[in-house]
């Protein structure tokens, strides 16, 4: 970089820096400003160092040429001033150092300057506490002392542009040395899986307000597959909280009820802040702390298993129940039905039609268009066939009824199965498996 001025250098490192704050570049405002900057730009650009961009607002970039020089410059710094870095970073516990460089400076080269609001995030929870964030703010000042951070401006595509918030900006050959400097665990993996149920929590205050059940079902559900945790672990806290009366016991999410009631809004959240944020800063401050292990003494069956068994119980007895229907009336069961109900094989086609109309594949075999009515109306019609009696004809449909409305209906329409429901509908199964057993094996006989 002989051939430019150390004022030249250092609007160019600027500008190559500044510019990952956004894939368009550094604003030219964040960059003109500087001291000597107007002689120091007209030259960069002359000798082809940066180029101007005029995406809503104006940017500047560097070259390949640029970045080529202003990157071996900023490798040069880093190595002449390692050792400066590494005892002005000493101030500073190891384990907060890890925790900037693992979960920001990995993922990332723009940092905002101002707290982050609550974004259900449990990192961001544990950055905006004050012995953390000022923390945070050093770190990015020890950079700047020695030329390896600036501060430039996000920006959106608004119309006229829109000028946003302030950042700490690095390049990425600083941010590859901070982890690899800051390479050590934060965490354990057992204090992770407990402190990252925070944002959970905090989410639920909302949801479990509403009085739909399934929405509250549905949402916590989400919640749990979003940040991996399982329902064991959600119990383990909540039961915790109930014995000391702030929440009531956890039931699954396949119960007939919320999972659980909030008892008192402030001590809830002063809890988890308690048992779950603070030993997590005491932790990286290196002071004595560790995050409460937090145990359930009971087995609850993952949602999705139980959901995935229920929907093949549900879904094969359909498929069963469908080759019985054909097995019986025999070989021209469709002529049969097609003769004696046409309303019926009309409704299947309408259905097989609107498939082909959605690209999709239609099936094989019509009666696989079939519902609950059809099913009843074919078991009513051909009763001789089907069931010894009046009496048995009534079980019958009252089985398939609740087969249908219970499990089929509310597993096929994302409505709310809980265990009352399973129980019914596999009571019903049990009871319509035993009765079609029985007729096919009396059909067989006859054969």
């Amino acid at each position: 970089m002989a051939e430019l001025s150390p004022e030249s250098k250092q609007v160019l490192l600027t500008i190559y820096i500044g510019q990952n704050i956004r894939t368009e570049g550094i604003l030219q405002s964040d960059v003109k400003g500087k001291k000597d900057a107007r002689d120091c730009l007209l030259l960069l650009l002359s000798e082809g160092y940066i180029l101007e961009n005029h995406w809503y607002l104006d940017q500047f970039r560097t070259t390949n040429k640029g970045s080529e020089m202003a990157r071996a410059a900023i490798e040069r710094m880093i190595q002449e001033d390692d050792q400066l870095i590494r005892n002005k970073t000493n101030e500073i516990p190891k384990k907060v150092l890890t925790f900037f460089a693992r979960r920001y400076i990995r993922n990332g080269l723009a940092f905002k300057m101002s707290k982050p609001k609550c974004s259900g995030i449990w990192e961001d929870a544990i950055l905006i506490d004050p012995r953390v964030w000022v923390l945070w703010g050093k770190l990015f000042s020890i950079l700047q002392s020695h030329g390896l951070c600036v501060q430039a401006h996000d920006y959106a595509a608004k119309e006229g542009g829109e000028l946003r918030e302030e950042c700490f900006v690095i390049s990425p050959e600083v941010g590859d040395y901070l982890v690899g400097l800051f390479h050590n665990a934060d965490f354990t993996l057992e204090q992770e899986s407990t402190v990252r149920i925070y944002p959970i929590f905090e989410k639920l205050l909302e949801i479990l307000s509403s009085n739909d059940l399934d929405f509250v079902r549905q949402n916590l559900y989400q919640l749990l597959k979003d940040f991996s945790v399982t329902e064991e672990q959600l119990a383990a806290i909540i039961d915790a909280m109930n014995r000391v009366g702030i929440t009531t016991q956890y039931c699954d999410l396949l119960s007939g009820w919320k999972p659980f009631e909030i008892l008192d809004s402030v001590r809830f959240q002063l809890y988890l802040q308690e048992k779950l944020l603070e030993p997590a800063v005491r932790i990286l401050l290196e002071k004595e702390s560790e995050i409460q292990t937090f145990a359930t003494e009971k087995r609850i069956q993952s949602y999705d298993e139980e959901l995935s068994r229920f929907y093949i119980a549900v879904s094969s007895f359909e498929r069963r129940l469908r080759y019985f229907i054909k097995a019986i009336l025999g070989k021209n069961w469709r002529k049969r039905i097609e003769t004696d109900f046409p309303g019926i094989t009309s409704k299947w086609r309408e259905r097989e039609e609107y498939d082909e109309k959605l690209g999709m594949e239609v099936e094989k075999e019509s009666i696989n268009y079939a519902d609950l009515d059809d099913y009843v109306t074919i078991v009513n019609q051909y009763r001789r066939l089907f069931v010894d009696g009046e009496a048995e004809l009534e079980d019958v449909k009252v089985k398939l009824k609740d087969w249908y409305r219970y499990g089929r209906n509310p597993l096929m329409h994302s409505r709310t199965c809980d265990k009352l429901k399973v129980a019914t509908t596999e009571s019903a199964i049990k009871y319509l498996e035993a009765w079609m057993k029985r007729k096919a094996g009396e059909k067989g006989k006859e054969q």
